[in-house]
């Protein structure tokens, strides 16, 4: 059993270290505490940024979406790396870790510099719309439902206990388009 990373591993580790140790933000640079994800301090947001421009926010993504093509295992140390000093790498956890992630994965290459690239970066700030009264966040109870009209879709339901929903620049909004399908 190998209980040691590899050496490509642990020079990752060892970079992404010497990167924090000269830019993690002073305690007296972060009083001013995020209030939540649209009234994030500009030194939250700079924070932010500065690990997109420098490939250390999503590490597993290309350099253009905040990465270094990083490998499952340096993924890994990174994230240790981050906890080990109880630092976030984003103030809006969903958007970066979830939506911008999904978009990069699935989206189009539209959809990734629209949606994706400002998340990224700090410039916007985006939440899930997924429970909705009476079935919580069992997608299968989900009611909203999603209707093509022309280019568009007329989305029609209510959505409640969506974090952050009221301060995002934006939701990704699970919806019905198929009522038919099966669940």
């Amino acid at each position: 059993m190998q209980l040691t990373f590899d050496a490509d591993v642990e020079e990752f580790r060892a970079e992404f270290s010497a990167f924090l140790d000269d830019n993690v933000p002073s305690a007296a640079d972060t009083l001013e505490r995020p209030r939540s994800v649209s009234h994030m301090p500009q030194w939250a947001r700079d924070w932010q940024r500065l690990l997109f421009d420098n490939g250390w926010l999503l590490p597993a993504q290309p350099p253009e979406f905040g990465g270094r093509n990083a490998n499952v295992l340096q993924t890994f140390v990174h994230a240790e790396e981050l906890c080990r000093r109880r630092i976030y790498h984003s103030f809006n956890p969903q958007g970066v870790n979830i939506i911008a992630a999904s978009l990069l994965t699935f989206g189009s290459e539209e959809q990734k510099h629209q949606w994706a690239v400002p998340v990224l970066k700090g410039e916007r700030t985006a939440s899930l719309g997924m429970s909705e009264p009476s079935a919580g966040s069992d997608l299968a109870s989900l009611r909203t439902k999603a209707v093509r009209d022309g280019d568009y879709f007329v989305v029609n339901g209510q959505k409640v206990w969506t974090s952050g929903a009221h301060d995002a620049d934006f939701l990704l909004t699970f919806v019905r388009t198929d009522p038919d399908a099966p669940k």
